[in-house]
Parts: structure tokens; C-alpha cells; sequence
């Protein structure tokens, strides 16, 4: 069982959402591309994990469980952002704590950056949504 807890940190690649301890990047795609309580209905790896000076990442597309109990409060949100789909990415440091962050690819052209409100927003609801299952 992998156990997330909710973290704000700053990320030139989007907002953070959550973080698990003394896991792998591997591990943690595996979980969430299961059926494990959290609030994805699926997971797609859309890149191999990649190693960049000690730190290990991939990305990630998923989407969101409608049935999940805490989907209500971001429906509004994802509507706003054009659907229940976005990218995650996966970022493993050298000390195996392992990040997601929704990435700021998600946002058309004109309005990405990492700290865009959408994605802060997105975030903030992600990471207390995994912490809580």
C-alpha cells in the first residue's frame, strides 16, 4: 500500500500535489494505474521513467473517478479546465520521496506556468483526495 500526504512545495513543472515516502517512481505508477481507492479511474504511462541527475520522473495521463466520493468538489474545476483528463508527472529524488505534480502542459499555450490558479487549485484538491483513501 503506498500512502500519500498532501505537499504544496514549489515545481517549475506545475503545482504539487502529494508526496510518498520511501517509494519508486515504478511502484507508485503501478498503484495508480490499479483500482486502489483513489480518486483516478485509470492511469496511462506516457513516458518511460527517465533519470536526470539522481532524480527519476515520468509522465502520466489520467482520469478522474466521477463516482469517487470526493469528485463533487472539483467538478467545477475540471470544467473549467476541459475535462476529467490531465497529466501528471511522476518525479522520484535521489532520497526515494516520490512527488506528483500536475503538470502545466495542461493549460492552453497563452496561460502556462506553474503556479497558474487552475493548476494551484487542482492540486490543492489531489493532494487531501489521495492522502485521504
Amino acid at each position: 500500500m503506498i500512502k500519500f500526504a498532501a505537499d504544496r512545495r514549489p515545481s517549475k513543472w506545475g503545482a504539487t500535489a502529494a508526496v510518498a515516502q520511501n517509494q519508486t517512481a515504478e511502484a507508485v505508477i503501478e498503484w495508480l494505474a490499479g483500482r486502489n481507492g483513489h480518486p483516478f479511474d485509470g492511469a496511462v504511462k506516457l513516458s518511460e521513467v527517465t533519470e536526470n541527475k539522481g532524480y527519476r520522473y515520468a509522465l502520466l495521463q489520467v482520469s478522474l473517478d466521477f463516482g469517487h466520493p470526493s469528485f463533487g468538489k472539483v467538478a467545477d474545476l475540471l470544467d473549467e479546465m476541459g475535462g476529467s483528463e490531465f497529466h501528471l508527472i511522476v518525479v522520484e529524488t535521489p532520497e526515494r520521496a516520490v512527488y506528483l505534480i500536475v503538470d502545466k502542459e495542461n493549460l492552453p499555450d497563452e496561460e502556462i506556468r506553474p503556479d497558474h490558479p487552475l493548476l494551484a487549485q487542482l492540486a490543492d484538491w489531489l493532494g487531501p483526495a489521495l492522502a485521504r483513501r
